[in-house]
């Protein structure tokens, strides 16, 4: 019987049906989220359920509440996928082996856990490492914490809009991010965004990262060329009149060319 054919029979089944044990794990093992019309008393069943969240995690949420406080059938369904952690019974969301498990599977997987395990050092650097987007469901005390931030700029440079100002006057968590994305220069404090070899990372990665350096770097034709030897659009950010520059604009014509022409 195909997954469509078991989801529609459980789902427009009668009473009678939705209690065919038979019928429901061979239906979950195909599918797991048909236990969402299993009878409930095959909900709470621990073999079906064991079944259909082997074959998804995510089944956990139509299991009885007994069985999404079962720590072992919850450890394994986040371990695999750390979204199934919303799932989880509370006093699970609070244990931090799960916890952990699930933020190491999915990042994300972090806004379910409880609110004291949001504030853990290791889960917060854990999450973040996995996904920098988890930044937002941190205590924001880990904004300024610089291994949790370098971390997560390594994953997605734009994360430096987050840090606390400190940490954007960090030469290295700058580099890490920009040499992600050159544009996260944009978040960078002033100093480092004047600071030539921090903006030649940046402009190499992303020629328009040149609209967030100084403008005595955007007047500078070495970095000049840099940006739009990458990006040559860059050159509409350059200053010192280097748009009007006739080699400056060879230079540009030449980048396009090689760039279209692969």
């Amino acid at each position: 019987m195909s997954v469509e054919t078991f989801w529609s029979r459980l789902r427009d089944g009668n009473e009678e049906t939705r209690r065919d044990r038979a019928l429901v794990l061979d239906a979950v093992r195909d599918e797991g989220m048909c236990l969402k019309f299993a009878a409930p008393e095959l909900q709470a069943d621990a073999e079906i359920v064991a079944a259909a969240v082997d074959q998804d995690p995510e089944a956990l949420e139509y299991a009885a509440e007994a069985l999404r406080a079962d720590r072992g059938l919850v450890l394994s369904a986040v371990a695999r996928r750390g979204c199934a952690l919303e799932f989880a019974g509370p006093k699970l969301r609070a244990d931090r082996e799960v916890v952990l498990a699930a933020v190491a599977s999915d990042g994300l997987a972090l806004r379910f856990a409880s609110p004291e395990l949001r504030g853990d050092r290791e889960i917060a650097f854990s999450a973040v490492a996995q996904d920098s987007d988890a930044l937002e469901h941190l205590s924001h005390e880990f904004r300024g914490d610089r291994d949790v931030m370098l971390a997560a700029v390594r994953m997605n440079g734009a994360a430096l809009e987050l840090a606390a100002d400190h940490l954007r006057d960090d030469r290295e968590i700058v580099t890490a991010a920009v040499k992600f994305d050159g544009l996260a220069l944009e978040f960078a404090s002033s100093a480092l965004r004047a600071d030539r070899d921090v903006v030649l990372v940046a402009v190499r990665q992303h020629g328009c990262a040149l609209e967030f350096a100084s403008e005595a770097l955007r007047a500078e034709r070495e970095i000049v060329r840099e940006a739009v030897n990458r990006t040559p659009k860059a050159i509409t950010f350059a200053l010192g009149g280097l748009q009007d520059d006739e080699d400056m604009l060879e230079f540009v014509r030449e980048a396009r060319c090689r760039i279209q022409n692969g």
